[in-house]
Parts: C-alpha cells; structure tokens; sequence
C-alpha cells in the first residue's frame, strides 16, 4: 500500500515537472501590457507599438485605437503582453505605411501628404531612447507613451 502511493506520487512529480506539462514552459515570462500614445496631450490612433526586448523573448506589439489605447500581444499571436525584463519601445505612424499592409491600409488616404506624427527616432529599436520595464509582480504593466520625444 505504501509503495503505491509512492509511485503514485512519483508519477504525479513527473507529470507536473515534465516540459510538456505545462506547468512550467521554461520560456520567457509573458505578462500583460497595455497604454496610451499620447502626442501634445491627445490620443494618437493608428500607432503601431512595439516592445523590443533587451534580452531573451520575443518582440511584442500592438496598433492603437481611436482613443490612442493598445494592448500589446508577442509576435507570434498567441500570448498578450510582453517578456519580463527591460524593453527599447519604437513607435511607427501606421497611417504612413499603411499601403504596404494590404487590405489593412485600404482606409487610409495616402493622397492626403500626411508627414510623420512620430520623430524617426522613435522609429527604430537601435535609435529609440524609450526604454521601459516589463514587471513579473504586476498584474498588469501600464505604460502611457509620450510621442513628443524629438
């Protein structure tokens, strides 16, 4: 009786440790992310958001509402949020290239001459200079973006 139970036991171990448990997926900590861009106090839409990771996880992203809101999800789709650790955060005027996106930019009238309403700085993971930190204790990690960085 007392072996069964240890091997009971023991098999109730090696199912939860296993990696294909799910227990414990041994990859990046994903944890959720959301927030305004704002550009002179007003919400900016069509933004689209990226997190890069300065270590190990994938980039995360997301394109802002009407109300300048988005809430990033990981780069393959499945996971929303963003690896813990810190991030370089790069901006893009998804109105700019929005007829390289397809049916997605069908909206957006490129005729208008529109110029960027983010600075190209922000536009790049190795030029940005904003960088934030994704934090495991939080439930939700909150960043309201300024777009005014020059």
């Amino acid at each position: 009786m007392a072996s069964t139970k240890r091997l009971l036991h023991l098999c109730v171990a090696a199912i939860c440790f296993s990696p294909f448990a799910g227990c414990d997926s041994g990859g990046p900590q994903i944890v959720p992310v959301e927030g305004t861009v704002k550009l002179d106090g007003k919400p900016l839409d069509k933004i689209l958001v990226e997190f890069w990771p300065t270590s190990d996880g994938p980039r995360s992203f997301a394109e802002t509402d009407a109300q300048g809101h988005y809430k990033l999800m990981t780069d393959d789709g499945k996971l929303v949020g963003a690896s813990v650790g810190t991030h370089k955060v790069t901006m893009k005027d998804a109105g700019l290239f929005a007829k390289f996106m397809g049916r997605a930019g069908e909206g957006v009238n490129m005729a208008e001459g529109k110029k960027p309403r983010i600075s190209g700085k922000l536009s790049n993971a190795e030029s940005t200079t904003l960088k934030v930190t994704v934090d495991a204790s939080k439930k939700l990690n909150e960043f309201n973006l300024d777009a005014n960085v020059k």
